[in-house]
């Protein structure tokens, strides 16, 4: 019994240290970023605004079967918290996280509002409320003197480590062509290790489920694509890692973590599922027989350490950003979690119900895109039943191997019953969450009819 808490003890302890790092690390990251001059990227920013400008709020890309869309707005919002910057206050101002900000020409500065961020008065549609990011944006490098700025500090806004070393070098339409290159690059190492380490099969499949959320129109998006590239790299770093159980739990912490830091609650589940999926992947390739008790384990433990690093990580933000700098940003993030999760309503009545989140993110994958799928994996049932149909087949066994998928292809379900009105709002990015699903659903086709190994025959 004393050993069992002594090893708890040790545990949290492990948990608590790797938080420290982190947060530090976090600190320091976005200090160093924000001590570049803003002068370094004014230029490649007001070259940003102008094509953010001409394409606006929301690039649409007719794909035949299906319309994509880019949102634009939050690339302009990112951009402009980058080059709003004090570089005399660099962690001040990335903690803030504030917009339309010039030393010597802003007046007034607005406090994170409990729901939508504000914006100048000219960049607002009176009629009803809508902000023009871009706009603003392309104003502010444009010579209209905009004295008002507006704070952003709910979020970590990690992503300005990358952003503003990007935009010292690159303008919107080079980091667009750096994040094509870097996500085609990682999706490449990714299948092949895939191919290599586990089977030709589950590559296929995951090609198969990054194509079905159009992941190279993702890469358009700066906002969007980051979370991609933080799965991507954590799914990489479990094949190539020589122990895979080792310190699973504090992996997903520290991935769940990153996740928080650098996203800006777009499809953060996406790091879990797919790197979730990667890791079942290769314990069954690395233990012949399934077992299902240690498969719960696995799935409980990961699942809370990476909503452990997760949650911790955003809740650190708003603490130290109260303790620090005053703003009420505790209270706002728990109203504004709340709100993010409930459904709206109007007189009284709800104006949409958990279930329409589902068809509505649904219909944005596209039904093409859901049959397809879903044909792939019937054609590939019936072409393995007609192939083993006189082989041994462990249906029972298969179940068993089958188990983590048929868990993990619930996620995204339960993220939309849970974050229910940002689910609804912004389908346009959400919906890829169901990559995950996508991937289940065909690993679980290609085991399910899989024919006993030589080892398990001659156990027979």
């Amino acid at each position: 019994m004393k050993k069992k808490v002594k090893n708890i003890i040790m545990v949290f302890i492990k948990y608590v240290l790797v938080f420290i790092i982190l947060i530090g690390m976090y600190l320091i990251l976005l200090t160093v970023s924000g001590i570049i001059p803003s002068s370094a990227l004014e230029k490649n920013v007001r070259e940003s605004s102008e094509t953010l400008n001409e394409e606006g709020e929301r690039v649409f890309y007719n794909l035949g079967y299906k319309t994509e869309s880019i949102f634009t707005f939050t690339d302009a919002l990112m951009i402009n918290t980058a080059y709003s910057i004090d570089n005399a206050k660099p962690l001040e101002s990335a903690l803030l996280a504030r917009k339309n900000y010039i030393p010597g020409q802003t007046k007034v500065v607005y406090p994170d509002s409990q729901y939508n961020l504000g914006a100048n008065e000219k960049y607002i549609n009176k009629e009803n409320g809508d902000l023009y990011q871009t706009k603003e944006l392309y104003g502010l490098m444009h010579g209209d003197n905009i004295e008002d700025s507006y704070e952003y500090a709910r979020y970590w806004h990690g992503y300005l480590t990358i952003l503003r070393p990007l935009l010292a070098i690159f303008n919107y339409s080079g980091i667009r062509i750096v994040l094509f290159i870097l996500t085609t690059i990682s999706i490449i190492s990714l299948i092949v290790l895939i191919c290599k380490k586990i089977n030709i099969l589950s590559g296929i499949i995951y090609a198969i489920g990054l194509l079905s959320i159009s992941i190279f129109i993702v890469t358009n998006s700066i906002n969007e694509c980051l979370i991609f590239l933080v799965a991507f790299t954590s799914s990489i770093i479990l094949l190539l890692k020589k122990n895979t159980k080792k310190n699973i739990g504090i992996f997903f912490f520290v991935v769940g973590s990153i996740s928080n830091f650098i996203d800006l609650l777009t499809a953060p589940l996406v790091t879990l599922g797919i790197t979730a999926i990667t890791y079942f992947l290769i314990i069954q390739k690395q233990e012949e027989n399934a077992n299902i008790k240690e498969y719960i384990i696995d799935i409980i433990k990961i699942g809370i350490s990476w909503s452990l690093g997760y949650g911790f990580t955003w809740i650190s933000k708003w603490i130290i950003t109260e303790i620090l700098y005053g703003r009420p940003i505790i209270s706002q993030a728990i109203e504004q979690a709340l709100f993010r999760s409930e459904l709206p309503t109007y007189n009284g009545k709800a104006i949409f119900s958990p279930v329409d989140v589902i068809k509505r993110n649904m219909e944005y994958l596209s039904n093409n895109v859901i049959f397809a799928i879903l044909t792939i994996a019937i054609l590939y049932l019936i072409a393995m039943l007609i192939k083993n149909h006189k082989k041994d087949i462990d249906f029972k066994e298969n179940i068993k191997k089958c188990f983590p998928y048929i868990i993990i292809f619930f996620f995204p379900i339960i993220w939309y019953l849970v974050i229910k009105q940002h689910s609804y709002t912004h389908m346009t990015f959400t919906y890829r969450l169901f990559i995950i699903s996508i991937i289940c659903i065909l690993i679980v086709a290609g085991n399910i009819l899989k024919e006993k190994t030589v080892k398990q025959l001659k156990e027979k």
